[in-house]
């Protein structure tokens, strides 16, 4: 592999290979999991109005977590 990737379809996988010596492990982890959101949200059927609304319900409930971890230590 002479560049710092190579791309290549494997019957219905791509099949990507990096320099190991050229990208941090963590930042290649950090895009693959942008990669697998991205792909969630562009075959989900959910207007930006309800994305917006769970968002915030998922905020609030976590923050309701924490709140009662907090609170019983």
């Amino acid at each position: 592999m002479t560049s710092f990737y190579d791309v290549a379809m494997e019957n219905r996988d791509i099949v990507v290979r990096l320099r190991g010596d050229a990208f941090d492990r963590a930042a290649v982890i950090k895009f693959l999991d942008y990669l697998e959101l991205e792909s969630i949200r562009q075959r989900s059927q959910m207007t930006q109005a309800q994305a917006d609304a769970l968002a915030e319900e998922v905020k609030q409930a976590g923050w309701q977590n924490l709140k009662e971890s907090f609170l019983k230590t």
